[in-house]
């Protein structure tokens, strides 16, 4: 019998289109106006403002107090309407790129949610780096804004604290941009209402990363997977644990076999269009344990309340099927996610275990905790075989070794193809989710040696994140380009160093996967 421990429900996220407009003029209703500053720079005072504000920023910029620094903001009272002027900082000018436009929209959505504000219009910069367009500019304050405005606020009680209440959260926030050019503004709309389905996606896959185990177990997660493929239009199959233990799928099972929720495999369908309708198919693969005690080699106490976040490579998958059906995408693109709750019970595998694997492998387990490569084996194994796919990438917080050495910066990379890791590097440049290539080279394969099975699943200290790659790599046909992405130290916080995120999950993964995705063959 399968226990939920709550009746908590997941909530419904907000639609795309609704929170962000574009525009001629002010809405009268608009909470404030946010403008931005270069340090050093004049100021833009825009003709499209009213007189009073023009006048109010006049004043502010001839004060001189606000020194523009990136992402820093100052916010005054207009002395009109909108009530409230937010001045927010791009840094110095000849510096100014992407991120930091993203990172300033953000501040300036933090700040609106501190000041519980709903409705923000924004007055796009002119003076921008070379080779940007105001279309991109466009989508960078689109998708910095939303991101910035995200806020987990769930199980806040409302007035028990000064943290934001689920009222005044990102799902009520509404942005509006000022658009200075009426012959480019239908195309601004579009560039808006995608760059909002991206970024709310991410939102998506960051509040899901965030619920608790009491409420979001395996078996709440594969109910959110059917409600999804319905509201966007996917198809969705789920691999139940019974349909598992008869595909001989044993690392799953073995990982799921402590819990009182069955594991089991979620397969989302996007079928593509146009000339890319029948096409092979991307898989991206994400792990998901919804709660990771570590099992029987159980982990230290000061950290596992953070172990809610072992499932964040597999909500970003969930984030991209959302967006990659809201945008239509040509290319055809297969979601997995491996689902299990590794807990401890007289059920729970054992060190010393030895498991056979879908595609037919024995692994001696040497570690509980080495478990996110277990369950992800397997899927990748399914992929391969099922899929027959054109390249391969997953995503999981499979390792403390990549935190030590790339932090919260850089998630690590190991890749069987040039042109795919090529392709990822490229899209995480443009979408500020860097990736840095670690190798996978066979002299590295003793390490996965075992001698009792083909392989162990885990080895010494030494190579600690290479370790992952190369213990998956059994499990993927050398012929399928493959890329495993490591986001252990960028899925969740440790501390603010991911300018959208505070102390929030990132949601890392769903941006660099769209833009790889968007592009012409996937890259």
């Amino acid at each position: 019998m399968i226990r939920t421990r709550t009746s908590h429900k997941i909530k419904q996220f907000p639609s795309d289109a609704r929170q962000c407009t574009v525009a001629a003029r002010i809405d009268a209703k608009a909470d404030a106006l946010a403008v931005f500053v270069s340090e050093g720079s004049k100021w833009q005072i825009s003709a499209q403002l009213p007189t009073a504000l023009q006048s109010r920023l006049q004043e502010l910029a001839a004060l001189g107090d606000f020194k523009a620094k990136a992402g820093t903001v100052v916010t005054c009272a207009s002395g009109s309407r909108p009530g409230r002027v937010i001045v927010a900082g791009l840094g110095k000018a000849d510096a100014l790129n992407a991120d930091t436009i993203r990172w300033a929209a953000a501040a300036v959505a933090r700040s609106a949610r501190d000041l519980k504000l709903t409705n923000i219009t924004i007055l796009p910069p002119t003076a921008l780096p070379e080779r940007m367009g105001l279309l991109q500019a466009a989508s960078l304050l689109t998708e910095g804004f939303m991101l910035g405005s995200f806020a987990f606020s769930e199980f806040k009680t409302p007035g028990e604290s000064d943290e934001t209440p689920p009222a005044a959260s990102s799902s009520a926030m509404q942005l509006e941009l000022l658009w200075p050019t009426a012959d480019t503004l239908t195309q601004a709309r579009q560039s808006v209402k995608n760059a909002a389905i991206i970024a709310n996606s991410a939102n998506y896959a960051r509040y899901l990363a965030c619920l608790p185990g009491n409420v979001a177990g395996p078996t709440r997660l594969v109910q959110e997977a059917r409600t999804l493929a319905r509201s966007v239009g996917l198809s969705c199959n789920i691999i139940s644990a019974t349909e598992a233990r008869r595909l001989g799928m044993g690392g799953l099972l073995a990982v799921g076999s402590g819990s009182a929720q069955p594991p089991a495999l979620i397969v989302l369908r996007h079928k593509g269009r146009g000339k890319m309708l029948g096409r092979k198919p991307i898989a991206v693969v994400g792990k998901a344990v919804t709660f990771d005690t570590g099992g029987i080699s159980i982990k230290p106490a000061a950290d596992m309340h953070a172990m809610k976040y072992d499932k964040c490579g597999g909500m970003a998958v969930l984030g991209i099927m959302r967006a990659v059906a809201a945008l239509e995408l040509p290319q055809p693109v297969v979601g997995l996610i491996p689902v299990a709750e590794n807990s401890v019970d007289a059920l729970s595998y054992r060190p010393g275990d030895i498991i056979r694997m879908y595609n037919g492998k024995t692994v001696e387990i040497t570690n509980t905790d080495a478990e996110g490569r277990m369950i992800l084996a397997d899927a990748l194994a399914y992929a391969c075989k099922t899929l027959k796919p054109a390249a391969i990438v997953d995503m999981a917080t499979l390792t403390g070794g990549v935190v030590v050495a790339l932090g919260g910066v850089y998630g690590g990379m190991m890749c069987n193809n040039d042109a795919l890791g090529h392709a990822l590097i490229a899209a995480g440049k443009r979408t500020g989710e860097w990736l840095w290539q670690l190798p996978l080279h066979d002299r590295y394969k003793p390490l996965m040696k075992s001698p009792h099975a083909d392989i162990q699943n885990s080895g010494a200290r030494e190579a600690h994140p290479i370790q992952g790659g190369i213990f998956l790599q059994h499990f993927v046909d050398a012929t399928v380009p493959w890329a495993h992405l490591d986001i252990a130290g960028v899925a969740h916080p440790r501390k603010d160093d991911r300018w959208w995120a505070g102390d929030q999950a990132s949601g890392f993964g769903v941006r660099l996967m769209l833009d790889y995705l968007s592009q012409p063959a996937g890259g």
